[in-house]
């Protein structure tokens, strides 16, 4: 058991540097903290209040439909 835990955080250390050096967008980090976590949904509370205060980095309209499609699949 000690050993198991042991390599968690020598795992999660390793995500760290990876993260910090730019060799990693951080996503296997997050999924090791956060785990199942990460699956839940966004609440509409919760995103209206970003719709409504930020800018959208990207036109609704400019983004095809299959790239988004894409990029949901791949998370």
């Amino acid at each position: 058991m000690a050993g198991d835990k042991e390599l968690t955080n020598l795992t999660v250390a390793v995500e760290i540097e990876r993260l910090l050096s730019g060799a990693s967008d951080g996503a296997p980090l997050f999924q090791a903290l956060y785990g199942a976590v990460a699956d839940e949904p966004v609440p509409e509370r919760l995103l209206q209040v970003v719709r409504e205060c930020c800018e959208p980095a990207v036109e609704p309209e400019t983004v095809p439909a299959v790239t988004a499609q894409r990029r949901l699949a791949a998370s």
